[in-house]
């Protein structure tokens, strides 16, 4: 071909990046505004009494969490709540995205509730109120627990109330650290990482899990959990999910300089150049129901039950994206790296027991590909997140453990064969 010949290409492909770009602009600012108007809404309903509430000081008292109870019960208490006082307790419960309260609860005659709830709000913070708005990680939680929680093989929080509206929502359920037998994971935890027996436990708890729906139809999945929801698949998220990735890789190179190599910065953009290639690839064939944000602070143990926390992003996929995004964020790089085949192997084995058998040699490809996933949740909490000390640290650590999978497994190795056809 002659140089001119090449010169027209590449400024085809320029302006098809360009022309792509633009549109992914103009969803996002669609996505925003539509944000800002929900956000302007509740605001106006707060002088209404229409909006729900999302100030402690409006939840923290006896008729706070009796409205909260009558306005999103999942069902029927043995009688009417009589709650006398309220008092917060100090138990801390860091979250990136809630403020988390527990409250414990003076009542009336025979109690109904028990002794102290665990509440979910979302947080004060304006900019926090309008991104999760957007990507509508509250509302697909809430659905989650009115719909489909009761019907899976692993435990989950009693949810007494849940509720979304606009660019708020509320969760009331029980309150675990009341419970003596339930074991929760905290961030040191995260960062010293579970033995090997303890992952194995939540390699079986994802087998179970996964097992449950696989084969169902498309119908018959929208029955469950709509495609709506879908925070990669769903019209009005798709493109916004793709953007975001885009848009946070330089934020994210600016407050960790030097943590992601110039190779896999080149396979994160050539990702993002090629993203619904790959959702063709990550949605495709028989999927099962994921947890979605599956590291192990969102695991707890109740005796010989695994339970987990926190499903604000449940969604169709593979069940060895929850895997992969548990194992990365999970275990110390060094520690993954000597046992992540035989762990992956598990699993597939776990998932034969529970009759959803799935092969070996395609999981691990899988597994490979998935990588990413755990690379760019993290660079976008990182790249838009605010977050304190503690978290900072943590997000840190992950960020390295996401970096190390990549390059162990070599993502850019399959990426490149994926893209060239192999």
């Amino acid at each position: 071909m002659s140089d001119f010949g090449k010169r027209g290409r590449g400024a085809k492909r320029q302006a098809g990046v360009k022309q792509v770009r633009v549109k992914q602009t103009l969803m996002i600012a669609g996505a925003a505004a539509r944000g800002l108007g929900e956000l302007g809404r509740d605001a106006l309903g707060d002088l209404t009494g229409e909006s729900l509430p999302y100030r402690p000081e409006r939840v923290a008292t006896p008729a706070g969490v009796s409205r909260l109870l009558e306005r999103g019960a999942l069902s029927p208490l043995p009688g009417p709540p009589r709650i006398t006082a309220v008092e917060p307790l100090p138990i801390p419960s860091v979250s990136s995205n809630c403020q988390n309260l527990v409250l414990r609860l003076t009542q009336a005659g025979e109690p109904v509730l028990p002794d102290s709830l665990f509440v979910k709000l979302p947080m004060p913070s304006f900019g926090t109120r309008w991104f999760f708005s957007v990507i509508r990680s509250w509302e697909l939680e809430s659905y989650f627990f009115r719909h489909v929680a009761a019907s899976l093989p692993l435990q989950t929080p009693r949810v007494y109330a849940t509720a979304s509206l606009r660019s708020r929502f509320f969760l009331v359920q029980e309150n675990l650290h009341e419970n003596s037998a339930v074991k929760l994971f905290t961030n040191p935890d995260m960062t010293l990482g579970p033995s090997l027996d303890t992952a194995r436990r939540c390699l079986d708890t994802f087998a179970r899990l996964h097992a449950v729906h696989i084969g169902l139809d498309a119908t018959a999945r929208e029955a469950v959990l709509p495609l709506t929801l879908h925070p990669f698949l769903s019209p009005a998220l798709a493109g916004v999910s793709r953007s975001l990735n885009r848009l946070a890789l330089a934020p994210c190179l600016r407050k960790r300089p030097g943590a992601i190599s110039p190779d896999i910065q080149r396979a994160y953009r050539d990702s993002i150049a090629h993203w619904d290639r790959l959702l063709a690839h990550w949605f495709d064939g028989p999927l099962s129901l994921l947890h979605g944000d599956s590291h192990l602070g969102n695991f707890y143990i109740c005796g010989e039950a695994m339970g987990m926390l926190d499903w604000q992003a449940v969604h169709w996929g593979k069940g060895i994206r929850d895997v992969q995004y548990f194992l990365i964020n999970s275990l110390p790089a060094a520690t993954l790296a000597l046992h992540e085949r035989e762990l992956v192997d598990y699993y597939v084995q776990r998932r034969a027991e529970y009759g959803a058998p799935v092969d070996r040699d395609t999981t691990w490809q899988e597994y490979r590909s998935f990588t990413f996933h755990t690379l760019f949740t993290i660079v976008v909490a990182i790249g838009f997140g605010a977050l304190n000390e503690e978290q900072d640290a943590l997000m840190t650590e992950v960020l390295r453990r996401a970096v190390a999978a990549v390059e162990r497994v070599d993502y850019p190795g399959w990426l490149r064969d994926y893209l060239d056809g192999g």
